[in-house]
């Protein structure tokens, strides 16, 4: 009996933890973070099981851990609140044109990570998007065609050789990226 409640509480604290570690974390998992993951799934089974060695007693714990988890599903069908607790919500992270630091500083998101979610998107500058949203799950959503100039900027195709109004940067993928690394440079002296 020992080991399920262990395994019930190991349960409960890797959950807190995995809200801790943040969406990056769960989302894109780099080297650096399943190192994390491995060493902190390795030491709760240490904590959960202890001296016990047994088949039963690995058995329990697992069939306790699943028991949670189900439990975990249950309680967020019946709980927004409970759900928005476990599982967070979307935040917006780029909009009308401009990263919203204090969230990104928050979530531990770059502009870098943006422009990835942009080229993913298929498209090769900032000024094409809308939104940048972080999903529940840690990954980024891209939202287009929300405002007119949206619509004006996917349809923009001038030539990189056409002079750009008096007082407009030039927009280029080159431009963004270059909008992207400064900002990313100005956070890290933050």
């Amino acid at each position: 009996m020992e080991v399920v409640l262990r395994a019930a509480a190991a349960y409960w604290l890797l959950l807190l933890a995995m809200r801790l570690l943040g969406r990056r974390t769960t989302s894109q998992l780099a080297p650096f973070d399943l190192v994390v993951l491995f060493l902190v799934a390795g030491t709760t089974i240490t904590g959960v099981l202890g001296d016990e060695r047994s088949l039963t007693a690995a058995a329990s714990a697992v069939m306790t851990f699943g028991l949670m988890h189900r439990l975990v599903s249950w309680l967020r069908s019946r709980s927004s609140l409970f759900g928005r607790i476990v599982d967070g919500t979307p935040v917006i992270i780029y909009e009308n044109g401009k990263f919203q630091e204090v969230r990104m500083k928050l979530l531990n998101v770059q502009a870098s990570d943006i422009m990835y979610a942009v080229r993913q998107r298929g498209l090769s500058r900032l000024s094409q998007i809308d939104y940048a949203v972080i999903e529940r799950d840690g990954k980024i959503s891209v939202i287009t065609g929300m405002s007119p100039q949206s619509d004006e900027a996917a349809e923009d195709k001038r030539d990189e050789d056409e002079e750009p109004p008096k007082g407009e940067e030039p927009r280029s993928e080159e431009a963004d990226q270059r909008k992207a690394g400064d900002h990313d440079r100005r956070a890290k002296d933050s």
